[in-house]
């Protein structure tokens, strides 16, 4: 009697190959099989991808009309750290976009971000003013404001593929200073600061529906001042020294690098 199995590639196979079945081999059936697969396939209507294709740079600033899209995102930014004076932490972060634009493959947004991203930065205390210590500048409640350009390099008819810069400002609006010495700790509030930030980024906007869209965009976000420079107005009492420009104690606060990751939905107004 002969003996059939069933192989994970779906295959019929003899016990031996080489064993006629009804004068038909096994290497014949699978032949046959191949065939009938084949025109099978060839039978069904396949529907070619519409390939992403480059925008010619002559033709980017050409006229189009007016298009107009709103958007709400969430994502991440990551944290930073320069030596051991400054860090910050990674956190979540949430935003919207307006986007609009008249030209081809050129649009504009803006943006607005926000984040409970802690920054710290820590310095000595200088001798002679203070006990000798730690200060400690802490800021939290991260706002970006930025604006930013939209060149397409690649387009299909449900995809766009571009690369972004911008320019905007941070402003962190919880922030304090604390003096840490051997006898304690004490803390005053310091007015919230600003800092000039730049920003390039890429990314893929994909629309599965006429209105509906999805963004994928990382950038990176270069804040010149890190927490933003202190007032020199703002005199600060802390254990019992009153303290006239407070940025003495920390220097120039260095620049900082976050790169963000966002998911976006968008919602096509024109």
């Amino acid at each position: 009697m002969t003996r059939l199995k069933y192989n994970a590639w779906d295959s019929w196979e003899v016990g031996l190959t080489d064993f006629p079945l009804r004068g038909v081999t096994v290497s014949q059936l699978k032949l046959a099989c191949s065939l009938v697969l084949l025109s099978s396939l060839a039978a069904v209507p396949v529907r070619a991808a519409d390939p992403p294709r480059p925008i010619n740079p002559l033709k980017m600033f050409a006229r189009s009309p007016l298009s107009a899209e709103f958007e709400v995102y969430s994502g991440g930014i990551t944290g930073d750290s320069i030596g051991a004076a400054y860090k910050s932490a990674t956190q979540g972060d949430y935003g919207a976009r307006f986007t609009f634009g008249f030209m081809k493959a050129l649009n504009f947004s803006l943006n607005y971000m926000y984040s409970n991203q802690t920054r710290s930065f820590s310095a000595v205390t200088p001798p002679g003013t203070l006990p000798t210590g730690t200060a400690l500048l802490r800021a939290g409640n991260l706002n970006m404001f930025f604006g930013s350009g939209e060149f397409n390099v690649l387009e299909s008819k449900r995809a766009k593929f571009y690369i972004s810069p911008g320019i905007g400002f941070a402003r962190n609006a919880g922030r304090n200073m604390t003096i840490i010495t051997p006898l304690g700790a004490a803390s005053a509030p310091v007015i919230a600061g600003r800092a000039v930030t730049f920003n390039v980024g890429a990314g893929v906007k994909i629309y599965p529906h006429k209105h509906i869209g999805f963004r994928l965009d990382v950038r990176d976000h270069i804040s010149q001042g890190g927490t933003g420079t202190l007032n020199p107005d703002q005199d600060l009492t802390i254990s019992g020294t009153t303290l006239t420009d407070p940025q003495q104690y920390f220097g120039k606060i260095p620049v900082q690098n976050n790169l963000v990751f966002t998911l976006g939905l968008i919602f096509k107004v024109l």
